[in-house]
């Protein structure tokens, strides 16, 4: 058997493969081909045509970029390399990505004409022009190799340089001379193509400019002129927007929600995107008034400008935004509920993304995203996005947005129109306010705010909120001064003539006037009142909610159970334990040491108070494995200062185990709120609580009341069981000594509580009750 070595063969119509196959739109070769020019640290580039409304062989596309150019070296290794890029996993000076970075762009010269002259220049050096004639590639020899194909590169002087372009000389940067173009460039495909650059690039700082001209139409404004795109930024001011973004770190989304340039809300909450970085969405709703703005400014309406487009490093990602293109599944959501959902016709927007680690991967036809975990993470409008915080399951990021915004227009946007079905509107009653009716089915604004910030965003996530209350309630002042006015100027008009006496001409002239302003501008005292009577609940419900959030706050010393303790607090778990047994070995060992050498050293009283201090000592230990890992105060601290008595609530309603155990009832009451606040040991005051439900237990009791009571400047927590009783033969205060019990026990328990109680400040009695079983009760001094 032989084996023999074999390659591959690269063909010379690999370039229709990269060039003409993988960019197939004329418009989209263009800006492959400005991305290189800012890739190449230009600030601006220049796009001029020439005798190009036919496809013939004088016809002429310039493209000229100022950056930092190539020598011969970069045409020869670079240029040429067919899929170099060293622009691929790096990023440009200063931080910034790159726009392009998969070597095939440069194949967007063959798909626009059929030869190419490149004229390039460094800082200082020699203009180089590299001559391709892409027809001699196209041969169907089988022998014909892309690699054996030659084409030549040779200097040119500054004079030869302007003769053959028309353009001056320049100090650094690049020129393509595309010539016999292969497509024609009537006005209509110019207009087209000044459309697609101005949807093209999102360019905040004014630091990249594109200019476009065209000598076949000299003196047209819709061709020539620089290309701006500045109707974003025209729109927050007449319309209602949505802005979130993730910061390159990727901790946490701010969202904020505007109304006509004024802020309603601002909102940041956890990023619980594990992809998603330095990503900002905006999203401005259409209404009326914005889409007459739109088409003032543009030219063109709305819809044919597009929807949401998708920017990666600065330029738009195809087809994204186009016309008709539902790539984030707005218009088939549309047709399931028509009055409840917006669709692509009703917003307009951008998703702009900076990305220095290739998370987002145009699809080599640079026709849009590789569907990765990213694009899923920024588009689903499913809920099948896993959390990288909880178990959440979340939408996408756009989706999580752009609900906010819909649920703000069709809730709280559309409260003061009038139903013109059940009112017909007549000119014998539009100025008589009683006879108006508004549609039932009405939102108010202050009442679609809590659903507006809340839908899809966990309570959990939330880190901060503001809403902007002053400017809600405007909006209500200032649709009643609207209303007023229009009121005024009809009766002004009108003062002392009835209805009856106006001539059809007025009457026409006024039921079209009111029909007019009526949409716009009535607002009816009665839902002023409303929305005034909204603002008040919501303000109350707001410093309910402070007022709940401090109180939860205040009380809450325990979290809630998690599955598994993080790091930290398992160390500080052990650490105690550690701590806590060592000193019981240590006290053990030395009094065994002592022993040996001298069994006389040591009285019975002795080595029984060793051994109440050991069992002490592992009563913590038994605290600390018990409610460690669900303390949200640091378990290594040796003190907290909380309320004592919100403290034994909480741990009788978290830690019910010992009181099941003796299948004990145990109930809390508080009923004056009263709160002692206190800095105590809560290993201790859990040892507190326990010893006394444990001597309730062995007392046979099946109920126990703990009860807070607060007389004059006394503060009382009372453990009151149903059991057996005190022994007999011992005054109450005995049982608090050493080695007298209540029970079958060892008597150390109540002998704890009461060291646990003095070191408190505190004094503990106990009693018989009147029927049946005992009371145990701590009390403290109020002040």
């Amino acid at each position: 058997m032989s084996i023999r070595s074999v390659n591959f063969i690269a063909h010379a119509r690999l370039k229709d493969l990269v060039g003409r196959g993988l960019i197939n739109d004329d418009n989209v070769a263009i800006i492959e081909l400005i991305k290189n020019g800012k890739d190449a640290g230009s600030n601006r580039v220049i796009i001029k045509f020439a005798d190009a409304t036919s496809a013939s062989e004088e016809s002429q596309l310039i493209i000229q970029d100022f950056g930092h150019g190539m020598t011969l070296e970069d045409i020869r290794y670079k240029w040429l390399n067919i899929a170099y890029s060293e622009k691929k996993n790096a990023v440009r000076k200063g931080g910034e990505a790159f726009a392009g970075n998969k070597g095939v762009g440069r194949f967007s010269c063959d798909r626009l004409g059929k030869n190419l002259d490149l004229y390039t220049k460094t800082k200082g050096g020699s203009i180089f022009c590299l001559e391709i004639d892409w027809t001699k590639f196209e041969v169907d020899d089988r022998d014909r190799q892309i690699g054996k194909i030659k084409a030549r590169v040779r200097d040119v002087d500054d004079r030869e340089f302007t003769t053959k372009t028309g353009l001056p000389k320049f100090s650094h940067g690049t020129v393509l001379v595309i010539k016999d173009l292969r497509s024609s460039w009537h006005k209509k495909q110019l207009v087209d193509l000044r459309k697609e650059l101005e949807r093209f690039a999102i360019d905040p700082y004014g630091s990249f400019k594109i200019a476009l001209s065209s000598i076949d139409y000299p003196d047209d404004q819709d061709v020539n002129g620089d290309v701006e795109n500045k109707i974003f930024e025209k729109l927050d001011f007449r319309t209602t927007s949505i802005t979130a973004s993730i910061p390159q770190d990727g901790r946490e989304i701010s969202i904020s929600l505007r109304h006509d340039g004024e802020d309603v809300f601002s909102l940041r909450e956890r990023n619980p995107y594990a992809s998603l970085r330095d990503v900002q969405v905006t999203i401005f709703y259409l209404n009326t008034a914005a889409k007459a703005f739109f088409k003032r400014q543009t030219g063109y309406r709305s819809v044919d400008f597009g929807s949401i487009f998708f920017f990666l490093n600065g330029f738009r990602v195809p087809p994204y935004g186009n016309e008709s293109n539902d790539w984030l599944s707005l218009d088939s959501r549309k047709a399931q509920g028509i009055k409840r959902f917006l669709s692509t016709r009703d917003i307009v927007g951008y998703i702009e993304a900076v990305d220095r680690e290739g998370t987002f991967q145009p699809v080599s036809s640079r026709e849009g995203l590789v569907h990765n975990s990213a694009y899923v993470e920024l588009t689903s409008d499913e809920a099948n996005v896993k959390s990288s915080l909880d178990n959440e399951v979340l939408y996408g990021l756009f989706h999580k947005v752009f609900r906010k915004l819909e649920r703000f227009v069709v809730e709280g946007l559309d409260w003061d129109r009038i139903n013109e079905d059940v009112t017909p509107v007549d000119e014998d009653n539009l100025v008589d306010s009683s006879k108006f009716e508004y549609e039932t089915e009405r939102r108010k604004v202050l009442g679609a705010l809590i659903p507006t910030i809340t839908i899809r965003t966990p309570r959990g996530h939330i880190v901060d909120l503001k809403i902007n209350l002053p400017y809600v309630a405007q909006l209500a002042q200032d649709a009643t001064a609207s209303y007023d006015e229009l009121v005024q100027s009809l009766q002004d008009k009108f003062a002392g003539t009835s209805a009856a006496n106006l001539s059809p001409a007025e009457k026409r002239d006024l039921s079209r006037f009111v029909k007019r302003q009526a949409k716009e501008l009535a607002v009816k005292d009665r839902s002023v009142r409303e929305l005034g009577q909204a603002n008040t609940t919501l303000l109350k419900e707001r410093e309910e909610t402070q007022h709940q959030l401090s109180v939860e706050q205040k009380r809450r010393l325990f979290a809630e159970f998690e599955s598994t303790a993080d790091q930290k607090r398992i160390l500080q778990l052990h650490h105690q334990i550690g701590l806590l047994s060592g000193k019981v070995f240590k006290a053990f060992d030395r009094t065994i040491r002592k022993y040996r050498v001298d069994p006389g050293s040591f009285s019975k009283e002795q080595l029984f108070e060793l051994i109440e201090r050991s069992i002490f000592d592992i009563d913590k230990i038994r605290k600390v494995s018990k409610f460690a890992a669900k303390a949200s105060f640091d378990v290594s601290t040796n003190k907290v200062t909380a309320d004592i008595l919100q403290f034994v609530q909480e741990y009788i309603e978290s830690f019910n185990e010992l009181s099941l155990d003796w299948n004990i009832k145990i109930a809390f009451s508080n009923p004056k709120e009263v709160s002692l606040v206190r800095s105590f040991r809560p290993i201790e005051l859990s040892m507190l609580i326990d010893n006394l439900i444990d001597n309730a237990g062995k007392a046979k009791a099946r109920s126990l009341d703990v009860v807070v009571a607060q007389r004059g400047s006394k503060i009382s927590l009372s453990f009151t069981d149903d059991g057996h009783g005190l022994p007999k033969g011992h005054k109450p205060e005995e049982l608090f000594h050493s080695g007298i019990t209540t029970t079958s026990g060892s008597g150390i328990g109540l002998r704890h509580a009461q060291k646990i109680v003095e070191d408190l400040e505190g004094q503990v009695s106990i009693k018989d009750n009147e029927k049946q079983g005992a009371t145990v009760k701590v009390e403290f001094d109020a002040s």
